[in-house]
């Protein structure tokens, strides 16, 4: 999956505090028609939450831990719906 788009790096966040940072993120990107974006978490305890914040999150298609890195996901981002 291509990390084309924005990318959020939330290294020197608090757990909460990054919570909301990638909601509002994703939310941006989704409104913003991105298709893709990237998180870069590290690899300490945002690590240990993120996945259930991604997998919880509406506007997300898919994730996947970059391996090469394994401190940041490259997410796919539904299509936004238009009327």
């Amino acid at each position: 999956m291509p990390a084309m788009g924005p990318k959020l790096d939330l290294h020197g966040n608090h757990v909460h505090e990054a919570w909301k940072k990638v909601a509002k993120f994703i939310e941006s990107c989704y409104y913003t028609n991105y298709k893709h974006c990237e998180i870069v978490c590290g690899q300490g305890a945002i690590k240990q939450e993120i996945e259930s914040w991604l997998h919880l999150n509406t506007h997300v298609q898919e994730y996947r831990l970059n391996v090469r890195t394994q401190g940041s996901y490259n997410i796919k981002l539904k299509k936004r719906k238009t009327k």
